[in-house]
């Protein structure tokens, strides 16, 4: 990657026609014509297809996620069926849905012909606001639906209803986390072909879950999964939002069959920034209570998920959220209702944390309201609530998602507290004041907890090639986590071999025809698990190789630092075994050493830590600036240090972002105004200081390697450091309530505080 070297979707043009899909100019309206003849005459065009054309008329991409039917139960979920068109053919649910799809000889021709389709829409109300949404007066988006709400959960235990009654001090809010998500430097892209002597389609797409993109075509095709394999190119970035089944993905793969033509379609970036699943979004009504001392008693939270037309991870986004709610402290008590909400918007997916980072702002901005009703400072709020060596294992009266009750495993989350006041300890304020005079200074803290390692399986493939070099992949698929280095260093590890011994090649349906994906924070746990035991499996199928080979029983053979030894005397090499396997081998029968692995986890591994903040909000504009931050997180084993530390680094930026910048914002009627970068803010390497990180190691035996997930650690808690941290520095004239900071109300405030 580093010389140029990288192979993405875009450059796998050669020899291929391109798609352009038109799209929907309005965000809900029937559809009451389609004309592609003055298109499909246009120069260049092999082909105008819509939904009836291609044999989608009605038909819908499957859900993604299941929850286990335990937690199902214990939390009254309960899912509406959704139905998310592949291509609208009598409906449109939000600007940006694929109405038609026009195929030509080049990508300029095609979007020329995709301008000269004429659609004639019938507007219908559009529905914006998801509060309203539920309200028995608001259009309801699909006929075969009575409401809007596509889910509903609730849980409680403790006494919360007496606890609130008796409490020392009871705060309450509002809190929201307005839509962004991911927007990676490479946006989604599809390269389809149809392979005659196979008879199959063949795709290469930039996706995290090319196991369910296959499951998916095959689920909306009636293809068998022999007659699909889906591939991974280098991706360049994804977070959640290539984590996704997209119809273009679907009607890329129709297409290929239906016209026996390589196709690809590269999304541009405005297409991004209306058609690519979107995030957060989320409103958390919440009541906290405290006892004299600060310590929690009760914690109540009723929140809304606006999830746009549809999300096939619906039930992911609201269980994280409910779950997450509960934080690294001691709630004896709560009550958590959730509810997901249809509007007329883009579609979302699960945005790099997935409801964890919505749930820790609602909580933690709580804490900080509780700490000032008190007088106390926001770390001893915490340092009086965060469990400790002592409490641990922690278990909380409600399963996980996979129906096993839930458990905390961690070390001490106390101490995360302690070593993140020593990283970036508040004394640094004053220096920062003396350095930037043009700022208010302030200082925030924030915790997380986090689920990773989200099974039930994962799978990895390891053969010995002939040269004596090994391959190895697995069913999670790199969108730039460095896969290619981790994977490689589990293998050699569990091979005791050099690292250049061993190659990776990225995941594939034929190569692995069973996978998950990556998403999660689930990759290292999982996938590198499987690595592991595939290499091990690996080993022990060669110690039988020798055995024959050698004529030796195979209790006198025994395998160390990368050699065979056969009793005391001779050893044989791997280059050996892969000699003998070879035509006029001594083994050319036995086949070649190659070795697929599942792991299987029983639920998930809990990781925590805490992040602080230095923050400078400008005198005389309010514009906010992260001058200092740090993040020291409970973890498990390191596989590699400076990719663990890349990953908190790069969800740190993302969470800035977050909490300063982006906002995907809509219309009333439904437009989205957020269709470029002039108008969607993302962070400048010069918004984002050094990262200073922390590890502290907790050994876990969940899984072989010991590690616990980072993927998303780095995102969940920075909205509420920084929040807290600009509420530091206006002396508590402001409560920041929501993301992205409103940059209106500090200059409104800092005004006030000048009079």
């Amino acid at each position: 990657m580093l010389g140029g070297r990288g192979q993405f979707v875009a450059d796998l043009a050669a020899g291929a026609h391109h798609v352009v899909f038109l799209r929907s100019t309005e965000p809900h309206a029937d559809i009451a014509r389609i004309d592609t003849a003055a298109a499909a005459r246009m120069p260049g065009v092999i082909g105008v297809f819509c939904a009836e054309d291609l044999g989608m008329a009605g038909v819908c991409i499957p859900s993604l996620t299941t929850p286990d039917d335990g937690f199902t139960a214990a939390t009254s979920l309960e899912l509406a069926e959704q139905r998310l068109p592949v291509i609208a053919s009598d409906r449109v649910y939000f600007v940006g849905q694929p109405v038609a799809a026009v195929i030509a000889e080049d990508r300029y021709l095609a979007e020329d012909a995709a301008e000269a389709i004429e659609v004639d829409y019938v507007s219908r109300t559009a529905v914006t606001d998801p509060a309203e949404a539920l309200q028995p007066r608001s259009p309801v988006l699909f006929d075969h639906l009575d409401s809007n709400a596509a889910a509903r959960m609730h849980y409680s235990f403790g006494d919360p209803g007496n606890a609130f009654t008796s409490a020392a001090a009871v705060v309450s809010g509002t809190y929201r986390m307005n839509r962004h998500g991911a927007v990676p430097l490479e946006c989604r892209g599809v390269v389809a072909d149809f392979d005659v002597r196979r008879q199959r389609v063949e795709i290469v797409t930039s996706t995290q879950v090319p196991h369910m993109v296959r499951n998916a075509i095959c689920a909306v095709t009636g293809w068998a999964h022999a007659d699909v394999k889906v591939s991974v190119p280098d991706v360049g970035g994804g977070f959640g939002t290539k984590a996704n089944v997209y119809a273009e993905e679907i009607l890329l793969a129709r297409l290929a069959r239906e016209t026996h033509r390589r196709l690809i379609w590269v999304e541009d970036r405005q297409e991004h920034l209306v058609a690519s699943a979107q995030g957060r979004d989320q409103i958390h009504h919440t009541r906290l209570a405290v006892d004299e001392q600060g310590h929690i008693i009760a914690w109540a939270d009723d929140f809304l998920v606006d999830i746009g037309a549809g999300s096939l991870w619906v039930a992911g986004i609201v269980a994280n959220t409910a779950i997450h709610l509960l934080g690294p402290y001691r709630v004896p008590a709560a009550e958590i209702t959730g509810r997901a909400v249809l509007t007329n918007k883009t579609l979302v997916a699960q945005y790099r944390g997935a409801g964890r980072p919505e749930a820790t702002f609602a909580l933690e901005r709580s804490l900080d309201a509780a700490a000032r009703e008190l007088g106390i400072t926001g770390e001893e709020i915490r340092r009086r609530n965060l469990l400790t060596a002592a409490d641990m294992p922690y278990p909380r009266p409600i399963p996980y998602r996979d129906g096993v009750p839930i458990e905390y495993d961690g070390g001490d989350y106390r101490a995360c507290l302690e070593s993140v006041l020593d990283a970036l300890p508040r004394d640094e304020v004053g220096r920062c004041a003396a350095k930037y005079p043009q700022y208010r200074i302030g200082y925030g803290l924030s915790s997380y907890l986090e689920a990773t390692g989200r099974g039930p399986h994962e799978t990895a493939r390891i053969r010995l090639l002939p040269d004596g070099r090994f391959e190895v992949t697995a069913g999670a698929a790199s969108a730039g986590q460095g896969h290619e280095t981790v994977f490689v260093q589990v293998a050699a590890e569990a091979l005791a071999v050099p690292m250049d011994q061993v190659i990776y090649l990225p995941s594939d349906t034929e190569r692995l025809p069973e996978g998950v994906g990556t998403f999660a924070s689930r990759s290292a746990v999982l996938a590198g698990s499987a690595v592991h035991r595939a290499a091990q499996e690996l080993v022990d199928s060669a110690i039988d190789r020798v055995a024959r080979l050698t004529g030796a029983g195979r209790e006198h053979v025994r395998y160390r630092d990368g050699r065979f030894r056969i009793g005391g005397q001779r050893t044989l090499a791997w280059a050996d075994l892969a000699d003998a396997a070879g035509v006029g081998g001594a083994l050319e029968t036995g086949g070649p050493l190659d070795v697929s692995a599942v792991h299987r986890v029983s639920t998930v591994t809990w990781t925590m830590g805490v992040h602080a903040a230095i923050v400078g909000v400008h005198r005389n504009t309010g514009i906010v600036k992260v001058l200092r931050y740090a993040v020291s997180h409970e973890g498990g084993r390191e596989i590699n240090p400076r990719i663990v530390e890349g990953q908190i680094i790069g969800g740190v930026a993302q969470g800035i972002g977050g909490t300063l910048f982006e906002q995907w914002a809509y219309s009333d009627a439904g437009q989205p105004q957020s269709t470029t970068f002039a108008a969607y803010h993302l962070p400048l390497t010069t918004d984002v200081p050094r990262v200073r990180v922390r590890h502290l190691h907790v050994d876990t035996p969940a899984n072989p390697l010991g590690v616990r997930g980072v993927g998303e650690s780095g995102t969940i808690a920075v909205y509420s450091a920084v929040a807290a941290a600009v509420d530091d520095a206006l002396d508590g004239r402001v409560h920041i309530d929501r993301t992205p900071i409103p940059t209106g109300a500090l200059c409104r405030a800092l005004t006030r505080t000048a009079s």
